[in-house]
């Protein structure tokens, strides 16, 4: 039954991990189009924008048939100083939520 339920957490954080990754190239792309619009001459609008999602859900299989090409090069934004400070910024946001929720277990498991 642990076993069981284990594999099920371990299931839906794969599921998690995969839609932000979606989501995460989505906000990639839109910003680059955007960026291109913009260079281009064409008028980008505040309120447009704000309408935008990169949580869109038609066409995205959320639940399946994934390949990773782990010899494929990572794209060159995740070069980018902005994405590298983002990824700083939430992996200390993370290890401060971990080490809190550590403190508070080793509180709560006195004698």
């Amino acid at each position: 039954m642990r076993t069981l339920r284990t594999s099920s957490k371990k299931r839906v954080r794969f599921f998690d991990l995969v839609a932000s990754s979606v989501i995460v190239q989505n906000t990639v792309d839109m910003m680059r189009v955007l960026q291109e619009m913009y260079a281009d001459g064409e008028p980008v609008s505040a309120p447009d924008v704000e309408f935008l999602s990169p949580y869109m859900t038609s066409g995205i299989k959320r639940l399946g048939n994934y390949h990773l090409d782990m010899k494929r090069p990572p794209e060159p934004w995740v070069k980018e100083s902005q994405f590298r400070e983002a990824a700083k910024r939430a992996r200390a946001a993370a290890a401060a939520v971990a080490a809190e929720a550590q403190r508070a277990g080793q509180k709560g498991a006195g004698p």
